[in-house]
């Protein structure tokens, strides 16, 4: 059955404006530092500045993002300015040189953590390839094919330990690494061309949807052993629903460029699980973390820092879940997926957006009252909100024309 064309229209007219009228502008007023170059990110509730440090994720994924909204939304000069500014910095501040770059920098442009990270790398890549696109420029080709070459080289590598600004342990394998590795090579192949990335695609898509989805416990894990096998400490039980949901959509991207229906099933599957145990049934939303046997979840230090707890309501989660939910009703046909993502609609709408001054809020406690009002952060920034309203907004875009 699906949406009625008036539902269709509705959501198609509400995401966009929600993206350009109640997020893009909140960061287009004040990310770009015109004194040092780069992106502001840290921002209080009201937008007030509370840091002018900078975080190489964050810049990576802004320059993808404004060069994304031009590419895809409107090919406003004002969006290509801001990307190249977020481009200049990557190339002469944060680039550590052969294809790696720093994680955490000041707002001058020293450099205050000098951690090297695949997660720091991918993100520069992204923002590097899709400014390319957008500005139609190449003169960057050459740095992201070394880039890109390291970084598979690093994916590849048994003893490679320095995923994020911290290291992991190399006897386990990381959801995370391979999930973001099949959507960043989304952009490095209209960049590199698709005979460069296919293979290691391949190769990330075999072990999400069939070494970390695990059919018995129905859930997907973060971490397993290296052989695929099950770890059971605190750390191998960690179920994130948000991040597995954000998988989702990336590997559906790929079904869909594929025509592959079933691995459109596969990941209908797979969600199914994450609504069913991921879903805060009592008070809505997403949970942050489950267990798979139902017990209080473990939740990891480096997440606690960031002010996040087992039950807590986050942006990023929700934002991304929103578009997984979407894509998989639409390609898997299920309208029990449209239901999922009206709860989710409505949820974010009342708990997470700040009317009186924009954009959502950070983290929410289990109830859906504000835990952290901030707007921006060294994780925070313009890129899984706006990014999923424009995914969304083109979605409906496309289920219109397909009405007519």
């Amino acid at each position: 059955m699906g949406l009625a064309k008036q539902d269709v229209q509705t959501y198609a007219d509400f995401y966009r404006q929600h993206l350009l009228d109640d997020i893009v502008p909140f960061w287009e007023d004040r990310t770009q530092d015109r004194e040092y170059g780069g992106y502001l990110t840290c921002f209080d509730r009201a937008g007030q500045l509370t840091s002018g440090d900078k975080y190489t994720w964050c810049q990576g994924r802004q320059t993808w993002m404004f060069s994304a909204l031009y590419n895809q939304i409107e090919q406003r000069q004002s969006w290509l300015d801001l990307a190249r500014h977020g481009r200049d910095f990557l190339v002469e501040r944060a680039h550590a040189g052969e294809g790696r770059w720093y994680y955490h920098l000041d707002r001058q442009g020293n450099v205050v953590v000098p951690n090297l990270s695949l997660f720091t790398d991918v993100f520069a890549i992204l923002g590097l390839c899709e400014y390319a696109l957008a500005s139609g420029s190449d003169e960057d080709l050459d740095l992201v094919r070394q880039a890109f070459d390291i970084y598979e080289h690093n994916l590849y590598d048994p003893a490679f330990s320095q995923y994020h600004h911290f290291t992991l342990n190399p006897q386990y394998l990381y959801h995370g690494p391979y999930m973001i590795t099949i959507n960043v090579a989304s952009v490095v192949a209209q960049v590199l061309g698709q005979q460069r990335t296919r293979a290691l695609v391949d190769y990330c898509l075999d072990k999400v949807l069939n070494v970390f989805a695990k059919d018995e416990q129905q859930v997907l894990f973060e971490m397993v052993a290296r052989d695929g096998s099950l770890v059971d400490t605190h750390e191998g039980r960690m179920i994130n629903p948000g991040h597995v949901l954000e998988s989702m959509w990336f590997v559906l991207h790929e079904a869909r460029g594929r025509r592959d229906t079933a691995m459109v099933d596969r990941v209908v599957q797979i969600c199914d699980w994450m609504v069913a145990k991921g879903f805060d049934h009592e008070m809505g939303g997403i949970l942050a973390f489950i267990d798979p046997e139902g017990q209080e979840p473990y939740v990891p230090q480096v997440v606690q820092d960031l002010g996040e707890g087992w039950a807590s309501k986050i942006w990023w989660v929700h934002s991304e879940a929103l578009y997984t939910l979407a894509l998989a009703a639409r390609l898997g046909q299920r309208d029990d997926f449209w239901q999922q993502f009206r709860h989710l609609h409505d949820y974010t709408q009342q708990y997470f957006y700040d009317p009186e001054y924009g954009e959502w809020y950070k983290y929410l406690y289990r109830d859906g009252s504000v835990k952290v009002d901030l707007k921006g952060s060294k994780v925070k920034s313009a890129f899984h909100i706006p990014r999923a309203l424009m995914y969304l907004a083109l979605l409906f875009d496309e289920m219109l024309a397909a009405q007519d």
